[in-house]
């Protein structure tokens, strides 16, 4: 970043993939928005380890953020102010022409090497700001090499049988299952990748499977979708398959379709079949799939518009698996795996076909895409009186921005996907995929576009899916043309956010935003009672978000590992939607202190993905929140328990502002629950407050409650001679400046920090420092010309390592939770100030640390503690001193065996 760049860029992007297979050249899909809070951005561009990458486009109206980031500016309607001082990001209301987008190639990288991705900003005054956006490291390849044992020839190869199951109509599915028993060709194994079906549904698939040793039955971790779902079962091929055959849960094959498509592959990569189109009942209703529309397994870019190749009735070289996995992410709900493997095997050499039904298509209610829909042309523009309206040209507008995401972005990634990972694909080929990336660039593919899709007239394979394509490049240039003087919402319907999902486009239940999310976190999780279950702990958490592993979140997993190390079986549940994870997410979360290995021992279910989670009539359950208490009271009311462990690392309703929230959680202490408490501070305020369990006798308080300490992160603190070389001296405040972190005090703590300087307790040899926040480095004005650097996030470790190279610190939280950043930062040898609250007395903060100095939690009170640390810096030895902290820095002595034998007595064991 320039020195000049006063403050740092704000960035957030759509999840990238945390990692990709070394030693190949890729593409991936960027999306974003950046702005810079005191500058205008006037050039933008993708670093690729350093390299610069242009983007498609930047500096267009994004709404979405606009409303994220000044939620009392009603929403963007005209006219918005120039100044918002309640938004800390974006003080100025520079955020509404943030968003940016790219398709971004990859070099080959090997194995174990990492990329880094970032933005470089041009700004207004000359000068230049860069924000990382991910590291992707180069890991295996998704799927084993081939055995060279195996026959290299087609007519030898083993075919492996790749089928996506998701509560199947049993019927169907025994009909489908029996229909590959009966295949001539008897050289086949058959991979059933199960996408998180019903308990009840799984178990009778497995039972339909069952003493068939050609068929290898494998569930998902979580409901991934039916494009996911086949990525994640293509990647289960046995080695020893040298071909891959795809198959739906509800067709019947025919008796000679793998021995017919073995025998036509010949030297084609992909060769597959027509197909006939029965209803449920086997009834025919097309004697061919091809009833009003071209087959097409010759062009290209006509594929790539509009897919022909049917997965179901497909055969292809295991290469072609190999080039396709990992699947490219694209923006969209609507891409089909055999699209995509259709592609790569097209654009890798030929496609073969074989021109008569080999199998029968069901149709019904369930089917993914459908007869119909996959014949279907683009709907015609309306007549006249359609078109007379401002609605009908809102919704053609609305349509158009819809398309260009789902339809031509997506096609366009794809596009630069194949360029970079089939490298040997011909020069004609090459040619027509850039030319379909190209069409964005100018007015000239907007009408290349347009005339290409009148070859439906007589070659009516596309379906006219061009002039849908051309009308969503008109919508971005009209409009990047229309909104280009606008600096803050007019009401406008111009927007460049991504379109919501389909199935989410009718809003939520309650108009209200945050009565929906109230809805959204309670919504039953739909608990099943069943006596082959086994006995478990199931420890119940929000979600599994590896950005936001903070202490909590480090203490839940070390309960559970303690749990399973006693002997329990345990299973964290999630209760909200779990973001997609990258495959090392384990081993990313074993990193954290206490955790090694422990992930080996605990079962992990993700509640809203599954659908329902079956638990045995003698499961406990643990609650780790105030929404998590909702649904472990749920769950006890289905067993033979009485009550749940509650672990409260809070008094949760001092995270809310007064009102709904707060008495929703407030709600929680009055089930019936024993506490577990993660300090005795909390335990003395629920006992004096007579909350909770200590809402009657205090004896009875006492007997269902128990107290343990998170263990801090373990620091080495310099010594007295390393203090007294220090030229400069550091201030490092806990700047945790989100909605969610009001409790934190980040306004109170700024206001506090400029008062200290006004007032000279800080010489000019005083630098300031923040740390905590998620959202990227930035540079904070503070009193007489200086700045607040904030640092971005570290992890653990490296936190650990940075904080003894500070001298004072300032950490406040105004709940009776002592917060354990003050205890790390006093441990480091800083002078800390943190903060009083009811029984978080200053005379049990001093008996932790001497370098911990309580203050009032008022901005006189704070200051006055920055002097008081100020004058004590020089006291290296009473720093050093104060560093022997009394606190837990290990988890086994945060749960030492007294620990954990209170909590299984309280969970009802012994």
């Amino acid at each position: 970043m320039s020195a000049d760049a006063k403050a740092g860029l704000w960035l957030e992007s759509r999840p990238l993939p945390s990692t990709l297979p070394a030693g190949r050249a890729d593409a991936i899909f960027v999306f974003g928005a950046c702005f810079h809070p005191h500058e205008e951005v006037t050039g933008l561009e993708i670093l690729v380890d350093g390299a610069p990458r242009a983007v498609t486009d930047f500096g267009l109206p994004r709404l979405d953020v606009f409303r994220r980031l000044h939620p009392n500016l009603g929403g963007g309607e005209p006219p918005v102010p120039p100044e918002d001082r309640d938004s800390l990001e974006d003080p100025e209301v520079r955020c509404y022409r943030s968003g940016f987008w790219a398709t971004v190639p990859l070099p080959a990288r090997e194995l174990g090497s990492e990329t880094a991705l970032a933005v470089r900003a041009a700004l207004g005054s000359g000068a230049e700001a860069v924000a990382e956006i991910a590291r992707i490291g180069a890991g295996p390849p998704p799927l084993a090499s081939i055995d060279q044992a195996a026959a290299a020839d087609p007519l030898e190869a083993r075919i492996a049988i790749v089928m996506a199951t998701y509560n199947p109509d049993m019927d169907l599915f025994r009909a489908q299952v029996r229909s590959l028993r009966e295949q001539s060709d008897e050289n086949w194994v058959c991979v059933v990748g199960d996408d998180r079906s019903r308990a009840d549904r799984f178990r009778e698939i497995a039972a339909e499977l069952a003493g068939d040793e050609r068929f290898v039955l494998a569930r998902g971790e979580r409901r991934l979708g039916f494009y996911r779902s086949f990525e994640r079962a293509l990647g289960l091929v046995p080695a020893d398959a040298g071909l891959v055959a795809l198959c739906d849960q509800d067709d019947r094959w025919h008796p000679d379709k793998l021995a017919t498509l073995r025998a036509e592959i010949g030297g084609a990569m992909l060769v597959y079949s027509d197909q006939r189109v029965v209803d449920a009942g086997g009834n025919v209703l097309a004697e061919t799939y091809w009833t009003s529309r071209r087959n097409n397994h010759t062009n290209l870019l006509s594929l790539l518009i509009a897919n022909t190749i049917t997965g179901a009735a497909s055969l292809m070289r295991r290469e072609v698996v190999e080039r396709a996995l990992p699947f490219p992410d694209v923006p969209g709900e609507h891409q089909y795996h055999d699209h995509w493997l259709g592609l790569v095997a097209m654009t890798m050499g030929g496609v073969a076909y074989v021109d008569r039904p080999l199998y029968d298509y069901v149709q019904h209610r369930g089917a993914a895409l459908g007869h119909a829909r996959a014949n279907a042309g683009i709907a015609g523009a309306g007549g006249l009186r359609e078109r007379i309206g401002i609605r009908y040209w809102r919704g053609r507008f609305a349509d158009a921005h819809a398309a260009y995401f789902r339809s031509y972005v997506r096609l366009e990634v794809l596009a630069r996907a194949l360029l970079e990972r089939v490298p040997e694909a011909s020069r004609r080929k090459r040619s027509a995929l850039r030319r379909f990336r190209w069409a964005d660039r100018s007015r000239a593919g907007i009408l290349w576009l347009r005339l290409r899709g009148l070859r439906g007239i007589a070659r009516d394979e596309t379906l006219g899916a061009e002039r849908m394509l051309a009308e969503s490049l008109l919508w971005r240039h009209l409009m990047r043309h229309h909104s280009r003087d606008w600096e803050r919402p007019i009401g406008s319907p111009f927007d460049a956010s991504l379109p919501a999902p389909e199935e989410e486009a009718g809003g939520e239940a309650f108009p209200d935003p945050e009565t929906a999310h109230i809805e959204r976190l309670l919504a039953p999780l739909g608990f099943r009672v069943s006596e082959s279950e086994p006995e478990r702990i199931n420890l119940l958490i929000p979600t599994i978000d590896l950005r936001h592993l903070f202490g909590g979140y480090i203490a839940k997993f070390n309960l559970a590992r303690k749990l399973a190390e006693a002997g329990h079986r345990v299973r964290i549940v999630t209760v909200d939607p779990t973001p997609e994870l990258p495959a090392d997410w384990r081993r990313q979360v074993e990193a954290y202190s206490g955790l090694a290995g422990a992930m080996s021992r605990i079962e992990v279910a993700f509640a809203r993905e599954q659908g329902e989670v079956a638990i045995g009539p003698r499961d406990r359950f643990v609650a780790t929140t105030w929404w998590t208490a909702y649904h472990a009271r749920d769950a006890v009311a289905l067993t033979e328990g009485d009550r749940f462990l509650y672990l409260i690392q809070e008094y949760e309703p001092f995270t809310f502002v007064m009102g709904s929230w707060a008495a929703i959680a407030a709600e929680t202490y009055s089930f019936p629950h024993a506490a577990l408490f993660s300090t005795e501070f909390l335990r003395a305020y629920f006992a004096a407050n007579r909350i909770g369990v200590y809402s009657g006798d205090p004896a009875d308080g006492d007997r269902s409650s128990v107290s343990f300490e998170n263990a801090i992160t373990a620091v080495r603190a310099p010594s007295a001679a390393d203090l007294a070389e220090r030229e400069s001296r550091r201030l490092l405040f806990y700047a945790r400046s989100e909605p969610h972190a009001k409790r934190n005090m980040f306004e109170l703590g700024m206001i506090a920090i400029s008062r200290a300087i006004e007032a000279g307790t800080f010489g000019e040899d005083w630098e300031f420092f923040g740390i905590g926040s998620v959202s990227g480095r930035a540079r904070v004005a503070i009193a007489n010309g200086n700045e607040l650097d904030v640092l971005p996030r570290q992890d653990q470790a490296r936190y650990g390592e940075i904080l003894g190279g500070y001298d004072v610190g300032l950490s406040l939280m105004l709940t009776p939770h002592p917060s354990l950043v003050p205890i790390e930062m006093a441990s480091a040898g800083l002078l800390t100030v943190t903060n009083t609250f009811a029984t978080k007395t200053a005379e049990r903060l001093a008996a932790i640390s001497a370098n911990l100095i309580a203050a009032e939690p008022s901005i006189e009170g704070v200051a006055a503690g920055l002097a008081a640390a100020v004058a004590r810096v020089d006291d290296h030895e009473g720093r050093v001193r104060g560093a022997a902290v009394d606190w837990s820095s290990d988890w086994e002595r945060s749960l030492d065996p007294s620990a954990m034998a209170a909590v299984q007595r309280l969970l009802g064991f012994g």
